[in-house]
């Protein structure tokens, strides 16, 4: 019990000393004051990780800094740093929720660290909405196509080859930038979406959830698209979206979102382009008489209510050619 109570006392004078060493709160700078908040919060370890890939890419844009001298002008240089890399505004506007969160943490239990509250000014989400009449969004004709000449003007060919998959196929954005190229089989016109190991890198998984693994067929003017596509290849080339030399060309997806949001804002339109393609081609197999459950099953969908319920629009189905069906 002695020997306890000596081990007990050791680890308590430790802390005491580690507290009594603490840096004086003008000189307390962000790593150290991060660390503080990660080391004496209460985590679980998938919590934990989000916050400390937001604290890493601040001090990549910005360096290390003593609180005493925050300016805005870090924040404003972290979001122009991750617009650079195309990162979504979700994701920034997460990175800095993270990093405002340590703030408030510190200010309200380490004041000796951070007496005054920060406020960061966080970047504005472009909320998503559905069209006046409380349908979900579908683009024309003219405007896929305008879209898609808008891509060819500004884009590259893993661009083009995103927009082939979604607009044709209609797959989710996840599917297609983890597709391998050994999950397609051209000659037979099918499309494997199953879980992809070891992507973006070694030791990563991508996970489909259920009723999302599946095997689909190719649209037949895609199938010789992708045909010619295929020659173009050069044989190190792994993935649907490489980068020329067996590697993925996007690490993280956000940056494809990013590309495709932008070239949306350049063609004038509005919407997620991914979902407008996947609720576009719902919409139009239905109106070409596809059966339901065909088309659920090619979109992945768990259930019936999800393709009907949030991705066709119901003013765009002809009616006319629905009643015709009736014996007269």
């Amino acid at each position: 019990v002695a020997l306890l109570l000596s081990e007990r006392y050791k680890l308590a004078l430790a802390k005491h000393e580690a507290v009594s060493a603490r840096l004086p709160a003008s000189k307390t700078t962000f790593q150290s004051a991060t660390q503080t908040y990660l080391d004496e919060k209460i985590w679980s370890e998938d919590d934990l990780k989000p916050y400390v890939t937001s604290f890493n890419k601040f001090v990549e844009s910005c360096g290390d800094f003593e609180l005493a001298t925050w300016s805005n002008k870090l924040n404003q240089k972290f979001v122009n740093d991750c617009k650079k890399v195309n990162l979504a505004e979700s994701t920034i506007n997460k990175h800095q929720r993270h990093i405002q969160g340590a703030f408030n943490w510190l200010h309200e239990y380490r004041s000796d660290l951070l007496p005054n509250p920060i406020k960061i000014e966080k970047i504005a989400i472009h909320i998503l909405k559905k069209q006046p009449d409380g349908e979900p969004t579908i683009w024309s004709t003219d405007e896929i196509s305008h879209y898609r000449s808008e891509i060819e003007r500004h884009g590259n060919l893993n661009h083009l080859r995103t927009f082939m998959l979604a607009r044709f196929q209609i797959m989710r954005l996840s599917e297609i930038w983890s597709l391998p190229l050994s999950r397609m089989d051209l000659k037979d016109g099918f499309i494997v979406i199953d879980h992809v190991q070891d992507f973006p890198k070694e030791g990563k998984r991508v996970k489909v959830k259920k009723k999302q693994t599946r095997k689909i067929e190719v649209h037949p003017t895609l199938l010789q698209w992708l045909r010619y596509d295929k020659l173009a290849r050069g044989p190190e080339e792994k993935w649907w979206l490489d980068n020329g030399q067996g590697r993925p060309a996007f690490i993280q997806k956000n940056s494809i979102t990013a590309a495709l949001r932008r070239f949306r804002n350049i063609a004038g339109l509005k919407g997620d382009p991914v979902h407008c393609f996947r609720r576009t081609g719902i919409t139009e197999m239905l109106e070409g008489d596809a059966k339901a459950v065909k088309v659920m099953a090619l979109a992945g969908h768990y259930s019936m209510d999800t393709t009907l319920g949030h991705y066709v629009n119901r003013s765009a189905l002809e009616g006319s050619k629905a009643l015709a069906k009736i014996s007269y």
